[in-house]
């Protein structure tokens, strides 16, 4: 279940949401009916190349999001290249024989392209961009040249040069991010050294170094063949033209080799580990982390239910326990993080100042017993997979970005069906509150967990190589994979400007004076509602700085018949 970066939307769902618990004398307003589930049509085919091809029609803007899947990660790295899947990442935006370093940027932005990048996760690297409609071609010539001619100039300078960004972008998201030593070292004991999931995907100073430009060579030659890749064409599209144009620009390009499936055995952790890791931060902060069943598998889902009971929101119970009654913390989060080879349950909890890590991990034990002991209400877990599912939908609402084409690829590289979508909805409606205490009895043991306090300290880092210098450029001595063709070398013409027009909307006025004004749109079962207040900073009074915002933020806190908290709990006083 792909959840986690689809839960930034900040946004009203009514059609998912239970409505917010009630007190005093507002009547209890009972759960609506759950939705049908949303259908996404979709063509799926292969080129004789391997190239897996999923297209999605979707008129509901001039766009179209083009996203590319690698299926290769860490889960792939070799001993000794820990951090090289992020590496080459990188190194795909270095240049291809027809697009010099920097170039596909300038063409790419100048077309009015957005959500324009890459990533990098265990098990699987991306590239995605989403471009007018009718500058299709050009995201697909410029997908194209990566796969297909990225070694025709690759060159020790471009590497010398990525392993200095990467570096450095270790740096600044590891070991100068407040708690990312402490991070890394809770990767490190929840895996073996010679696991594929024991380092972090950005890897170490040293492997990062270490590599050499023949191991960039194999990589590519090894993992970025089409065969083991699948875009996603999603947005405004004539698919009969779509499918052309992919033929085109990647119906040549050769067959790499087949790319087995990484064979790992993933040892249970018998024994609790614990290590307290200091670091330069203000406050403590614990972690738990427990190795759980891989994607999709049984108990997967049950466990994302159980975080979300955990730690979803003002209701959940870490909230309510550590920050609401007892305050001792200020922050709780918790996550099924669920990936192929075996996925991992964190539980992370940050102290308020004057209280200490000791404190946190008795209270996150006693709800974490309480829940073994007694499982979930119907409610919470009700409540729980009514969030999960609005987060799901809600992220299709985009098509590039985490949107639906990347939802799709990631459906596709996990089951083999881009359209799992309702079945992922589906399993997550069935489980009940029994399903969710056998998972935690089954997984969440003490016994079989690692426990790592950061805490406010000196922190040992680790090696950190000097970097040499970047050599002259010279021409890369080393032929490509695929065969020239001279009609690559131009870029494509885009077609006529696409027209549209924003939906106006109906409005009407109530008597209190609110306009209201709504727009229906069927494509996916949700109700997004947003109120504007015509006041803001500019009212604040000079007295009082930052009034309106503070107001702001208050209103998400409850009132006097309407908890933030759950049911039992009153409002602000």
């Amino acid at each position: 279940m792909k959840t986690r970066p689809l839960f930034a939307a900040s946004v009203l769902l009514a059609a998912l949401n239970s409505a917010g618990a009630q007190t005093g004398g507002a009547a209890p307003v009972p759960p609506a009916a759950p939705p049908d589930i949303p259908h996404i049509a979709f063509d799926k085919y292969t080129l004789p190349n391997g190239l897996q091809v999923i297209l999605v029609e979707d008129k509901r803007l001039p766009v179209v999001a083009v996203n590319v899947w690698y299926h290769v990660g860490p889960a792939n790295e070799a001993p000794g290249l820990a951090g090289f899947a992020h590496l080459f990442e990188h190194m795909m935006f270095a240049g291809s024989k027809h697009l010099p370093r920097g170039l596909a940027d300038r063409l790419l932005e100048g077309a009015g392209a957005s959500d324009s990048n890459g990533g990098t996760g265990y098990d699987s690297t991306s590239y995605y961009d989403t471009v007018p409609a009718n500058q299709l071609e050009l995201a697909l010539w410029v997908h194209a040249d990566r796969m297909g001619y990225l070694l025709d100039v690759l060159d020790q300078k471009s590497l010398t040069n990525q392993q200095d960004v990467v570096r450095n972008e270790r740096r600044e998201t590891v070991e100068n991010e407040p708690y990312g030593i402490v991070e890394e070292a809770l990767n490190h004991a929840l895996f073996p050294p010679e696991h594929p999931y024991y380092a972090s995907v950005i890897g170490s100073h040293t492997d990062i170094q270490n590599a050499k430009l023949a191991d960039v060579r194999d990589f590519f030659t090894r993992y970025y063949g089409p065969n083991n890749a699948s875009i996603v064409i999603a947005g405004d599209i004539d698919k009969a033209k779509a499918r052309a144009l992919v033929a085109k620009y990647f119906g040549s390009l050769k067959r790499g080799p087949d790319v087995p499936r990484p064979q790992v055995t993933t040892p249970p952790i018998t024994e609790e580990r614990r290590l307290t890791v200091p670091d330069r931060v203000e406050l403590p902060r614990v972690y738990m982390g427990w190795l759980t069943p891989p994607a999709y598998q049984p108990g997967d889902a049950e466990l994302a239910v159980a975080a979300q009971i955990l730690a979803g929101g003002k209701s959940s119970r870490l909230y309510q326990s550590l920050v609401y009654e007892r305050q001792i913390a200020q922050d709780v989060d918790a996550d099924q993080d669920a990936r192929a080879l075996a996925s991992t349950f964190l539980v992370e909890v940050t102290a308020r100042a004057g209280h200490t890590a000791q404190e946190l991990e008795a209270a996150i034990d006693a709800e974490l017993a309480a829940l073994r002991e007694h499982g979930p209400t119907a409610q919470e877990v009700e409540r729980a997979r009514r969030q999960i599912e609005t987060a799901m939908l809600t992220g299709l609402e985009q098509l590039g970005g985490d949107g639906l084409a990347d939802q799709l690829n990631h459906y596709n590289q996990f089951t083999g069906n881009p359209g799992y979508l309702a079945e992922d909805i589906a399993a997550l409606r069935r489980i009940t509150a029994a399903d969710v205490q056998r998972a935690v009895r089954t997984w969440l043991q003490p016994e079989n967990r690692v426990v790592v306090a950061g805490v406010p300290g000196e922190p040992t880092l680790p090696h950190d190589p000097p970097v040499p210098k970047a050599p002259k450029t010279v021409k890369a001595k080393h032929a490509g994979v695929n065969a020239a063709e001279a009609w690559r070398a131009k870029a494509p013409q885009p077609g006529p400007a696409p027209a549209f027009q924003l939906p106006l909307g109906e409005s009407f006025r109530l008597a209190n004076g609110l306009t209201v004004i709504h727009h229906r749109n069927p494509a996916l079962p949700l109700v997004s509602a947003e109120v504007v207040i015509r006041s803001g900073a500019d009212s604040n009074p000079l007295a009082l700085p930052g009034l309106a915002g503070f107001t702001a933020q208050m209103l998400t806190e409850g009132t006097q018949e309407r908890s933030a908290l759950g049911p039992g709990r009153a409002g602000p006083a």
